[in-house]
C-alpha cells in the first residue's frame, strides 16, 4: 500500500513538471516571433511619410498626375572632331637620304603636286649624269653625221653634173648616192637614239619625282622632291632640314578635311534609340555662335573603357573651319518617337543607390517609390520603370518628405 502511494505521488510530480516545462516554452516562442513581425511592419511603414495638414501646407507639398511625354526629342552629349581616316594619307621618301630642302609646315594647307621637301638621292645624280653624258655624246656624233651628209650630197651633185656633161662615169654617181643614203640612215638612227636616251632617263627619274630640264646646263640634279599626291592639311610632320630619312619612314601625315568625323559619346541606355542616318548638331566653344550639322554613319558594337559607346557622325567642312581635336556639345535628333511617363527634376530624390519619388496616397500620406530613370527630357527624365502615367506623385516639397522619411528610419533604428 505504501509503495503504491509513493508510485502515485512520484507520477503526479512528474506530470506536473512536464506541464510546467511546456507552459514555460510557449511564452518564449511567442516573445521571439513577435519582434520579427513588428520589425517587418516597421520596415514596411518606414517608406510611408504622414504629415499633419499644417506641416504639409508649411512644406509646400504639391502633387500632380504623371504625364506621358514623347521621347523623340534629343540626346544631348559631347563630341570631338576627328580626321576621316579614309581621307588621311602618308607621304614617304622612296629613297634613303638627307633632307636638303624643307618647305612645308605643320598645319599648312597643301595642294596636289606641291613640293614639300627634297631628299638627297645619289641614284638621281647617277641617272641624270648618265643622261647628260650620253645626250652630249650622241649630239656630237649626230653633228658629225650631218656634216658628212652635207658633204656627200655635194659630191653627188658634182658627180651627176660631170656625168651629164659626159666627163664623169656613172659608177661615181652611184657611189656618191650610196654614201648619201647610208649617211641619212645613220643620221636617222642617231636622232632616234637621242629620243630613246631621253625617254629612258625620264622614265627612271620620274620614279623619283624628277623632271629633265636643260641638258645644256652643267648642273646635275641630286635630290628627289616629295610631292603631295592630294590636297589636304599637314596634321603630322616628322622631318626637319638636315635629317637623314629612310624609305619606310612616314615624313608627313596629311588629312583631307573637306569632310570630318565627329566621335559622339552615347550611353548604353540611349544606344537602342539611335540609328544610322539620324541628324546630329555640333557646337564648339572655339567657334562660338556657329552650329554644324551632320548625320550618324556608324554605331559601335561595344563600349570603350569609360563604359560609353562612341558613335560616329560625318560632317561636311566647308572652309575647313572644323579641325581635329575640337571638343564641344553634340545633340542627336532621334527619328523614333516613344512615349514614357515623365518625372520633373523637382519630383526626383536620391539616397544611397536608390532613386525614388513620393506617391500621394491622400490624407497627407506619401509612399516612397523606387524608380529607374530613362532619357533626359527638358527639365526632367522619362521613367523606365517604377511609375505609370496617371499616378499622382509629389512634384514640390519632395525633399521635405525625404528628410522626414530619413528621420523616421533613424528613430526606428534607435
Amino acid at each position: 500500500m505504501f509503495d503504491r502511494y509513493k508510485f502515485t505521488l512520484l507520477s503526479g510530480l512528474l506530470v506536473g513538471m512536464l506541464f510546467l516545462s511546456a507552459c514555460g516554452q510557449s511564452p518564449e516562442k511567442e516573445s521571439s516571433e513577435a519582434p520579427k513581425t513588428e520589425e517587418k511592419a516597421a520596415t514596411k511603414l518606414s517608406d510611408i511619410v504622414t504629415l499633419s495638414a499644417e506641416a504639409a501646407a508649411g512644406a509646400g507639398i504639391k502633387s500632380a498626375l504623371v504625364e506621358s511625354k514623347a521621347e523623340a526629342g534629343e540626346i544631348q552629349t559631347t563630341g570631338e572632331i576627328k580626321a576621316d581616316e579614309g581621307r588621311v594619307f602618308h607621304i614617304n621618301s622612296i629613297v634613303s637620304g638627307r633632307v636638303v630642302k624643307d618647305s612645308a609646315a605643320l598645319g599648312q594647307l597643301i595642294k596636289e603636286g606641291q613640293v614639300l621637301a627634297v631628299v638627297q638621292n645619289l641614284e638621281v645624280s647617277k641617272v641624270y649624269g648618265d643622261f647628260i653624258h650620253q645626250s652630249h655624246q650622241n649630239e656630237v656624233t649626230l653633228k658629225e653625221a650631218q656634216e658628212r651628209l652635207d658633204l656627200y650630197k655635194k659630191t653627188l651633185e658634182r658627180s651627176k653634173k660631170l656625168f651629164d656633161e659626159g666627163i664623169g662615169a656613172q659608177k661615181d654617181v652611184l657611189a656618191a648616192q650610196n654614201q648619201v643614203n647610208l649617211t641619212e640612215i645613220e643620221l636617222k638612227g642617231l636622232q632616234e637614239h637621242a629620243l630613246h636616251i631621253r625617254s629612258e632617263a625620264e622614265a627612271m627619274l620620274s620614279a623619283y619625282g624628277v623632271k629633265i630640264t636643260d641638258t645644256d646646263s652643267h648642273a646635275i640634279e641630286t635630290g628627289s622632291p616629295l610631292k603631295a599626291p592630294r590636297s589636304g592639311v599637314i596634321i603630322q610632320k616628322n622631318i626637319t632640314l638636315g635629317d637623314v630619312v629612310t624609305a619606310d619612314q612616314p615624313l608627313y601625315v596629311v588629312a583631307d578635311l573637306s569632310k570630318v568625323w565627329l566621335d559622339v559619346a552615347v550611353y548604353d541606355k540611349d544606344l537602342d534609340s539611335i540609328s544610322v542616318g539620324e541628324k546630329v548638331s555640333f557646337k564648339s566653344d572655339s567657334l562660338a555662335g556657329r552650329v554644324f550639322e551632320g548625320e550618324i554613319s556608324y554605331i559601335p558594337p561595344s563600349a570603350n573603357n569609360m563604359r560609353t559607346f562612341t558613335a560616329r557622325a560625318v560632317f561636311p567642312n566647308p572652309g575647313l573651319v572644323l579641325k581635329p581635336g575640337m571638343f564641344g556639345r553634340a545633340v542627336i535628333v532621334r527619328s523614333r518617337s516613344n512615349r514614357h511617363p515623365y518625372l520633373p527634376d523637382s519630383a526626383i530624390q536620391k539616397f544611397g543607390n536608390e532613386t525614388f519619388v513620393f506617391c500621394d496616397l491622400g490624407d497627407n500620406k506619401y509612399r516612397k517609390r523606387v524608380v529607374q530613370l530613362g532619357s533626359r527630357l527638358g527639365d526632367g527624365y522619362s521613367a523606365a520603370s517604377g511609375v505609370e502615367s496617371g499616378e499622382r506623385v509629389v512634384v514640390e516639397g519632395s525633399f521635405k518628405l525625404k528628410s522626414e522619411m530619413l528621420k523616421g528610419q533613424m528613430a526606428d533604428g534607435d
